[in-house]
């Protein structure tokens, strides 16, 4: 996959750019958190209590998530997590990270996405063993998630950057 802009390089930005990217990056690490924490009130984060949240139970005498209940969540995620995904991989692509991984990270994150959204139909309607599609999409979107934030930040943060060093240590091992 080809960079769409080689010019532009978030290691090479100004402090104001860089912060308006962390910003994005810090709000979607919160909410990345907070979608996790609902999770686990949820279904505990087991397959058991993931089954359960879209199936029902007799032992909790939860009900079955209906027709509408699906259809809202994934219309909301639908518009959502596609958006999300695209803006950590544009931010992804504006870092010095091989081209194997931008690729990896992006293919990842959206197989991730595909396999969350169609997995509570497939636990609903055909069987619970669907519940490690949701799983093998959740594992997919986080390690996806991981890799676009920490690299764009330690790209941003922590390595030298031209316009932050002074003159002299230019010469002696600076980038």
């Amino acid at each position: 996959m080809r960079n769409f802009n080689t010019r532009f390089r978030l290691r090479d930005t100004d402090r104001h750019i860089r912060l308006v990217y962390t910003w994005f990056l810090l709000l979607m690490l919160a909410g990345f958190v907070f979608t996790f924490v609902w999770a686990h009130s949820m279904t505990e984060l087991t397959p058991k209590g993931i089954v359960e949240h879209y199936r029902g139970s007799d032992e909790s005498f939860g009900e079955a998530m209906s027709f509408g209940q699906l259809a809202e969540t994934t219309h909301f995620h639908l518009f959502t997590l596609p958006v999300v995904f695209l803006i950590m991989a544009h931010v992804l692509y504006l870092t010095m990270a091989g081209s194997a991984l931008k690729t990896l990270t992006t293919w990842g994150a959206f197989a991730g996405v595909t396999l969350d959204l169609v997995s509570p139909w497939l636990i609903t309607y055909v069987s619970p063993l669907f519940v490690i599609t949701m799983l093998t999409g959740d594992v997919l979107m986080v390690a996806a998630f991981v890799v676009m934030f920490l690299i764009p930040m330690r790209e941003m943060w922590i390595l030298n950057h031209p316009f932050m060093m002074r003159a002299d240590s230019r010469d002696i091992g600076g980038s």
